[in-house]
């Protein structure tokens, strides 16, 4: 996929919209078109962070891994979606499993050539940090959903009491 394609591609997801030419066309040049075959394991927990993913189609799990209890879905992302938010976070490890569910394309993101835009253009860097922002509000929300269908109505109290 040439530069131009990936400019295109990144165009039509919902995480670009208001960015400008510019900085569409920056992202393509720390970007490359990738795809995984349905049940391929895009990353794993605790795998050091360094790539995130805009995805284009497809579905993708993410789970949490834990030993004795094995890996729970929290949550499936689609087209548009961003996988991957930890690195440009930076964070240095991954906290989730991803798998893709069916065949799934993706444009991959280099997270420090990222984080470097971000840091050398303040209204990029404040576009695509508010849109991370948003997807890991989504992940806190489905993991909260998740404890409520763990717990139900037995939620642990808080250490806080209210008065």
């Amino acid at each position: 996929m040439t530069e131009q394609e990936l400019v295109d591609a990144l165009r039509e997801l919902d995480f670009c919209d208001e960015m400008d030419e510019e900085f569409l066309a920056q992202m393509a040049g720390v970007s490359q078109e990738v795809s995984f075959p349905q049940g391929h394991v895009i990353f794993r927990e605790g795998e050091p962070a360094r790539r995130m993913y805009l995805l284009r189609s497809g579905h993708v799990s993410l789970e949490v891994c834990a030993p004795g209890i094995g890996c729970k879905r929290i949550l499936t992302l689609s087209g548009g979606d961003l996988l991957g938010w930890s690195p440009v976070l930076e964070q240095t490890l991954l906290t989730a499993t991803a798998r893709a569910l069916e065949p799934t394309e993706a444009i991959e993101l280099n997270a420090a050539q990222l984080l470097t835009m971000c840091e050398h253009s303040p209204r990029f860097g404040y576009l695509f940090m508010r849109r991370a922002a948003i997807a890991l509000a989504k992940r806190l929300r489905a993991t909260r959903l998740q404890l409520l269908n763990v717990y139900g109505g037995g939620m642990p109290n808080s250490p806080i009491e209210h008065t």
